[in-house]
């Protein structure tokens, strides 16, 4: 009996079935964290660089379009 519930034990200990998806799953949910902090710091620059730059090709499409 007690060999029995020692190798009970060793096999539970040293199981790793479901390890993998667990390890995945952390690693999105870090991803997922990492990418909502950047969002947050870089998210406001990003949407004025992008503002600015849009409106600088339509200056360019507007005066390349008036040329003679």
């Amino acid at each position: 009996m007690k060999n029995k519930t020692r190798s009970s034990i060793r096999n539970f200990v040293r199981a790793t079935r479901g390890a993998n998806m667990v390890e995945y799953i952390i690693l999105v949910g870090l991803v997922a964290l990492i990418c909502i902090g950047g969002y947050t710091v870089f998210g406001d620059k990003v949407n004025k660089s992008i503002g600015a730059q849009a409106s600088t090709v339509a200056t360019v499409n507007t005066t390349a379009g008036a040329a003679p």
